[in-house]
């Protein structure tokens, strides 16, 4: 039996994958998806290990990371999912804490990361993992701790989730060029019902000049991000929680865009003001989007309560 299935998009990444593979260790109930996106023909995966099943996708039909995640999940079969960043790795003995459970009659494991610099591996306090550990550590079972954990914190390498859960309700990545991770995030700690938390740490993300996160900004990975923005900021104020736009950093619950353009603009005018600028100009069709997530809310909870 298939207890962990770790799945793992690449593209152009083979020493950094290879980093990532080495620290999972090897057993009959593991399974490794590497879904490899497109990468040239020199920095392909090439993974030897009998546990490593690689997807290629080719330039065709490539759609990105989120796209990459959905075709990992298609393919898994084991009773848990994992997902892991190509250029990160697993912390010393983390399966021992997984294991404890494997068992358990839950839909959903919550643990604690580390962030490394990418080049020199020293400790880094990278805002996105500085901000889940304290949402982790300070976790007490209150309401108000559960939902900054489940609704504040972002990155599906945070979290281990039952295979038949995101397979049951269809929950998927949005195949979009920034924050592709968000809606999954959103939607299976919306409908998870059993759930715990560790406060041990399994996961170490690397933080590396421009990787995706930190390259340089292009309408398409703006206008990506603006939509989500939005979005996210409907989907607080449908749950009766509009303080939490706030609360993660990205800004009032109507000005959520242009506190993330004023914000760019403290940091680099030119680029500020072309935020300011693609968001104005695209303001309708932004707007027409922004009940996406509540939509596709509403729809789950008709098919799954049928």
């Amino acid at each position: 039996m298939i207890n962990y299935s770790f799945i793992i998009p690449h593209h152009n990444t083979p020493d950094l994958l290879q980093r990532l593979i080495d620290s999972i260790p090897q057993r009959e109930d593991i399974e490794i998806i590497v879904v490899d996106d497109n990468s040239d023909e020199d920095k392909k995966a090439n993974i030897t290990r009998p546990d490593v099943k690689t997807i290629f996708i080719d330039k065709e039909h490539t759609r990105g990371a989120g796209h990459a995640r959905n075709v990992g999940i298609e393919a898994a079969t084991g009773k848990w999912l994992l997902f892991a960043d190509a250029d990160d790795f697993y912390c010393p003995n983390f399966i021992s804490i997984l294991d404890e459970y494997k068992d358990d009659d839950i839909e959903m494991l919550i643990y604690s990361i580390e962030s490394v610099n990418g080049e020199t591996l020293s400790q880094d306090r990278y805002f996105r993992v500085s901000s889940h550990r304290k949402f982790v550590l300070n976790y007490d079972g209150s309401e108000e701790a559960s939902n900054n954990l489940l609704f504040l914190a972002f990155g599906p390498w945070r979290k281990m989730l039952l295979t038949d859960y995101v397979k049951s309700y269809g929950f998927q990545f949005e195949e979009i060029p920034k924050d592709n991770d968000h809606l999954f995030s959103l939607l299976t700690s919306y409908f998870c019902k059993k759930w715990k938390v560790d406060k041990r740490s399994v996961y170490t993300l690397t933080y590396t000049e421009g990787s995706i996160t930190f390259s340089k900004l292009t309408k398409t990975k703006c206008l990506a991000h603006f939509n989500v923005l939005r979005r996210r900021a409907k989907l607080y104020s449908y749950m009766g929680h509009p303080e939490w736009n706030w609360k993660c950093g990205r800004g009032r619950f109507f000005q959520s865009c242009l506190w993330y353009s004023y914000k760019r603009f403290k940091k680099n005018r030119a680029v500020g003001l072309k935020c300011f600028y693609y968001y104005f100009t695209n303001i309708i069709s932004i707007e027409k989007g922004s009940n996406y997530y509540i939509e596709l809310i509403e729809s789950i909870k008709k098919r799954v309560d049928k």
